[in-house]
C-alpha cells in the first residue's frame, strides 16, 4: 500500500454503513487514523472493528450531527484520542423513503428532518472542525452531495434541495479558507447500492433494474467506488483541487 493518508486523522460521519463505512476502511488502509461517527452505536462499533481488521486505528463515537454540543464533543474526543484533526468527510445523510413523493405530500416535519441531518449536520461539523484544521496547518473537508442536486434524480424534493445547498455551501467555504490551507470539495454520487437505496425498494421493488438501465454504465456503484474518490480528495494528490464537485454517476447526468 502507498499509505496516501499517512499522518492524517479523519472524522467520518454516517459511518454506520454504506459509503461511510467503506470510506473508513479505505482511509485506514491508506494510513489514516479514523473517528467513525453515527447515531447507531452498534453499527459504528462494527465499522471500527473493520478498520482494525484492515490494520488501522479507529474510535467509534455515537453522535447526533444535528446536536451542536454532541458535534463539539465528538470532535474534541477525536482530538483527545489522536492528537489532531486533518480530514473531515461529511457523509451523513437521509432521503425520503418514498423517493417518488410529491412536494405537496411532504410534511413540514419531514422536510425539517432531512434538512437538519443533511445540511445543518454538515454545517455544524464544518463549523467546529475548521479551528482544528487551522491548528493542524490546513486540511481537507469533503461534503457528500448527490446528482439529485443537478438533475431530476431519485430522493425526493427535500433531499434534492438539501444536496443543492451542500454544493453552494462547499463552494463558499472553499473560497473563504483556500488561503488558509483548507481545501473543501464535494462528491455527487449517482445511484449507489447502499442500505438507504435498498430501503427504497419497498416503494419501487424494481429500483435496481430501473436505476441501472438509466445509468450509461449499466449498473449502480459500490460504496467502495465512492470511497476511492473521497480518498483522492483527502490525499495530497488533490492538492490543487478545491471548491469542486466531483460527479460519480456512471454517466447518469450526460443522458
Amino acid at each position: 500500500m502507498t499509505k496516501r493518508l499517512a499522518n492524517k486523522v479523519a472524522f467520518i460521519t454516517g459511518a454506520a454503513g454504506g459509503m461511510g463505512r467503506a470510506a473508513a476502511v479505505v482511509f485506514a488502509r491508506e494510513g489514516a487514523k479514523v473517528a467513525v461517527i453515527d447515531l447507531d452505536a452498534k453499527e459504528i462499533e462494527k465499522t471500527a472493528g473493520l478498520v482494525t481488521e484492515a490494520g488501522g486505528e479507529a474510535i467509534a463515537i455515537q453522535c447526533d450531527v444535528t446536536d451542536e454540543e454532541q458535534v463539539k464533543q465528538a470532535i474534541q474526543k477525536t482530538i483527545d484520542t489522536f492528537g489532531k484533526l486533518t480530514t473531515v468527510y461529511n457523509n451523513a445523510g437521509i432521503a425520503h423513503k418514498n423517493f417518488m413523493i410529491a412536494v405537496e405530500e411532504i410534511s413540514a416535519e419531514e422536510w425539517d428532518k432531512i434538512q437538519n441531518i443533511n445540511t445543518k449536520g454538515m454545517f455544524l461539523v464544518v463549523k467546529h472542525s475548521i479551528p482544528e484544521l487551522l491548528r493542524a496547518n490546513g486540511g481537507t473537508i469533503i461534503n457528500k452531495a448527490s446528482t439529485a442536486a443537478l438533475i431530476n434524480s431519485p430522493g425526493g424534493p427535500s433531499y434534492s434541495a438539501s444536496k443543492g445547498a451542500i454544493i453552494s455551501f462547499t463552494r463558499q467555504v472553499a473560497a473563504s479558507y483556500a488561503k488558509k490551507g483548507i481545501r473543501v470539495n464535494a462528491i455527487a454520487p449517482g445511484y449507489v447500492i447502499t442500505p438507504m437505496t435498498k430501503a427504497m425498494e419497498e416503494v419501487l421493488p424494481e429500483l435496481d433494474k430501473v436505476a441501472s438501465e438509466a445509468t450509461p454504465l449499466g449498473r449502480g456503484a459500490q460504496p467502495e467506488e465512492i470511497a476511492n474518490i473521497a480518498l483522492f480528495l483527502a490525499s495530497d494528490e488533490s492538492s490543487f483541487v478545491t471548491g469542486s464537485v466531483i460527479v460519480a454517476d456512471g454517466g447518469l447526468t450526460i443522458v
